[in-house]
């Protein structure tokens, strides 16, 4: 594989809401759900000499990893669609009207996916593939909206049976176990992000998603802990070795 032809998704790194949405949000609330679903430090622990995407703002002003259509969408019954409304304990928190919801999916979901898409494309055109790193973080233990309870893994590895090569799931296994951090396959978390337009269609595009348990890197208030060099080198390490 052509290293060149990596690109890492990081989606959800960032605290940032813009000033104009504020009004849509009990203030209260959000603070407390900045803390719980934002996978804070990805883009440093993934910073790594390869073409990135990073979205720029907080997942709950704009999941870019959901659905456009809340119909197809899961977590939007949750109230957790492209547009958050509900916290993670299922009470209402933000309040968007329809003309908001439209700019939102018009001017920051839609702009992401078309940047998105334009380099997966270019990657495919210079190199004749593209692997997409999709890359997370989750808390230590379940939150009441997530479906898998089961005990947390340091390190989830989330493939797709169509876009993720089985010697890439092996290997990303065997060298994160290799440096004693436990593995699980598509659990607590499933898949890897694909654009739509390659999804399900072009095996060229590959997509891994690597997501790593808080408990390794910071503690409760967000703070980096002594380990977030470490895992950062690890990272690293397996990745550059592709």
């Amino acid at each position: 594989m052509n290293k060149d032809c990596i690109i890492l998704h990081i989606p959800h790194s960032s605290l940032a809401v813009p000033e104009e949405a504020l009004h849509q949000y009990d203030a209260g609330f959000l603070q407390e759900e900045l803390q719980l679903l934002t996978d804070r430090y990805t883009d440093e622990l993934f910073a790594l000499p390869y073409t990135s995407i990073v979205f720029p703002y907080s997942r709950l002003f704009c999941d870019v990893e959901r659905f456009r259509d809340d119909a197809q969408e899961e977590m939007s019954q949750k109230g957790m669609g492209v547009v958050y409304t509900k916290n993670h304990d299922n009470i209402e928190y933000r309040k968007v009207s329809a003309e908001e919801k439209e700019i939102i999916l018009c001017e920051y979901y839609d702009a992401h996916h078309q940047k998105f898409e334009k380099l997966v494309d270019e990657k495919l055109k210079e190199y004749g593939e593209a692997l997409i790193i999709d890359s997370h973080s989750f808390n230590p233990y379940p939150l009441p909206h997530e479906n898998d309870k089961t005990e947390r893994p340091d390190i989830c590895i989330g493939v797709d049976d169509f876009h993720t090569d089985e010697k890439l799931t092996l290997y990303l296994k065997d060298c994160f176990e290799r440096k004693d951090y436990s593995v699980k396959i598509n659990s607590p978390f499933q898949g890897s992000i694909v654009p739509l337009k390659h999804y399900g269609r072009n095996k060229n595009v590959s997509s891994v998603m690597i997501e790593l348990n808080r408990k390794l890197y910071m503690n409760r208030l967000g703070e980096k802990t002594g380990n977030f060099q470490k895992l950062k080198d690890d990272i690293s390490e397996i990745i550059l070795r592709l």
